[in-house]
């Protein structure tokens, strides 16, 4: 019973986002890690995990002020150069670019992540999931 436990616990502990000082951390400037969540294409599940971490240890922030930075993040992950670094490095898209930016965004993203994609059945002979950093 003891070891289920602790199985439990650590398969628990897998899925948080953030350790208890990286929730104070939070707590304390939750823009910062909006800004650096948008930057990297995170959907809005990376919030509720967030959330979900931080309550284990009684910490909530402010929602709004990481809303409006990962809003600012989202503005240079949404570029074309971007797009093609994205696409070129394998990484999935969570359709997560402003309406007016996303036609762009895709449009370089596409061919460099079908040539991604090619490549790795090439060297593997056999197709891969987006990854994910």
């Amino acid at each position: 019973m003891r070891r289920l436990s602790m199985v439990v616990l650590l398969l628990l502990a897998g899925c948080a986002t953030l350790n208890q000082p990286e929730c104070q951390a939070v707590q304390a400037n939750p823009a910062q890690k909006g800004l650096a969540d948008g930057k990297a294409g995170y959907g809005l599940w990376r919030l509720d995990k967030h959330v979900e971490s931080c309550a284990r240890f009684g910490i909530t922030f402010d929602r709004s002020a990481y809303l409006a930075a990962r809003d600012q993040g989202l503005l240079q992950y949404c570029t074309p150069e971007n797009g093609q670094i994205v696409g070129a490095r394998g990484e999935s898209y969570e359709n997560v670019c402003p309406a007016a930016m996303e036609p762009a965004f895709l449009k370089t993203y596409r061919p460099a992540y079908r040539e991604y994609q090619i490549d790795r059945a090439g060297n593997n002979d056999s197709m891969f999931w987006p990854r994910r950093f």
